[in-house]
């Protein structure tokens, strides 16, 4: 079941996208504004609403730990505002000075990626605020754009109807050319990973102006080479379709105002309540509700009642293996906080892929643990207190401090 908690109605323009973070809920629109809420009620805060911006904001995103909300207007500009005191922190301008279509940040909060009207992408190093790259398809805009959940490639989307793989050093790894006809609107990566044999394996749901959600596999071979497959095109709208968004888990797929349940597409709940489009919509990480935001000036919060309660997003992971990837320049800790069942995360060796490298962690005050390392690193040992990091060793340098320990949930394909 999912109902109607409340109608947000502070927006004088179409709204264009909407963000949670743990605690926070973002708004942009073409009234050149950014409004942050609390998610508790849904009160707007006080610094709120955030103006500096001198046209349209087209899209927003959170830092992974919520400090940080970056921003991309039609003014050319990635503004970067704080939200301890909604002050901005830093103004980033893109390349060219293009109207900027869609920023996203990566799960790791260590890049972000702007793009622009006239197809150029930047990519940015968030903690420096950097611009470390640069690339461009020309004769497109730049209208979409999703990390991996690793935090190492993502995809962008164009007017033109492709959807492209890119990783950090903006190498494209693949391009999917009209995977949209008339244009893509939006795409997103679902949170897991697939493992099977020698593949790994993302999945990524794209939308656009074709009426269309589809569902694509995106498959990394031995060797780098990916391949994209197609798994799922849904039809039945009328309408092109402007949004999608996992929910944290990736088990529920939220459309313009269609909720699917992703493994089968299953038809859950249609939802029926905006007057025009919906342009945007949003899963919290960590309770079960949705935002969707709509031409018609308004931002909807919906609960979902049936298997999205506290207990279900403490059991998000099972069945799952956990697979870790440190990054030094991590900003926040997050992950490890969620774990808290103890028995879910015992695998035995037998069940692991034997491409992957498999190091074994315990602790008496902590539980049987499995590291899977995607990529060739240094041996990484962990030592837990209390269900937190404590030290971590890098070969032979040890972080006293350590940097942060990002959980992904790894599914057998």
């Amino acid at each position: 079941m999912v109902s109607l908690i409340c109608t947000l109605q502070d927006h004088r323009d179409d709204v264009n996208w909407c963000a949670f973070s743990a605690t926070l809920l973002a708004t942009c629109s073409g009234d050149k504004t950014l409004r942050i809420y609390n998610t508790k009620d849904f009160s707007e805060l006080p610094f709120s609403p955030l103006t500096g911006h001198g046209y349209g904001v087209h899209c927003c995103c959170f830092s992974n730990c919520g400090q940080f909300l970056a921003s991309c207007s039609t003014d050319a500009t990635v503004m970067i505002w704080s939200m301890v005191s909604g002050e901005i922190e830093a103004v980033l301008e893109h390349p060219g000075c293009r109207p900027v279509r869609v920023c996203t940040l990566s799960p790791d909060s260590a890049h972000l990626v702007s793009g622009a009207s006239d197809g150029s992408l930047a990519l940015w190093d968030f903690p420096s605020r950097q611009c470390c790259r640069t690339g461009a398809v020309p004769d497109m805009s730049m209208v979409a754009c999703s990390f991996s959940p690793c935090s190492q490639l993502f995809v962008t989307g164009s007017t033109y109807g492709d959807l492209r793989l890119w990783d950090l050093n903006m190498n494209q790894l693949h391009a999917e050319k009209n995977a949209h006809d008339l244009g893509v609107s939006c795409c997103t990566f679902s949170p897991d990973i697939h493992s099977g044999g020698q593949v790994v394996q993302f999945r990524l749901a794209s939308c656009g102006q074709d009426s269309l959600l589809k569902i694509w596999a995106i498959n990394k071979h031995n060797g780098g080479v990916y391949k994209m497959q197609l798994l799922n095109s849904l039809t039945g709208q009328s309408a092109p379709v402007l949004s999608c968004a996992y929910s944290a888990d990736g088990q529920l797929l939220l459309y313009n105002i269609i909720l699917l349940l992703q493994a089968n597409a299953t038809l859950l709940y249609t939802l029926s309540q905006h007057d025009r489009y919906v342009t945007a919509c949003s899963f919290s990480p960590t309770s079960p509700i949705i935002a969707t935001g709509s031409m018609d000036k308004t931002v909807n919060i919906w609960r979902v009642e049936d298997g999205c309660n506290g207990q279900g997003q403490q059991l998000l992971y099972q069945n799952m293996v956990c697979a870790f990837v440190l990054h030094l320049n991590w900003l926040c800790c997050i992950g490890l906080s969620r774990m808290s069942a103890p028995d879910q995360y015992s695998l035995s060796r037998s069940s692991l892929n034997p491409s992957l490298r498999h190091f074994n962690v315990s602790s008496p005050d902590f539980f049987p643990l499995s590291l899977l390392l995607l990529t060739s690193l240094p041996l990484l040992l962990f030592s837990f207190t209390n269900k937190s990091v404590s030290t971590v060793q890098w070969g032979k340098k040890v972080f006293s401090q350590p940097p942060t320990v990002q959980v992904l949930p790894l599914k057998k394909m």
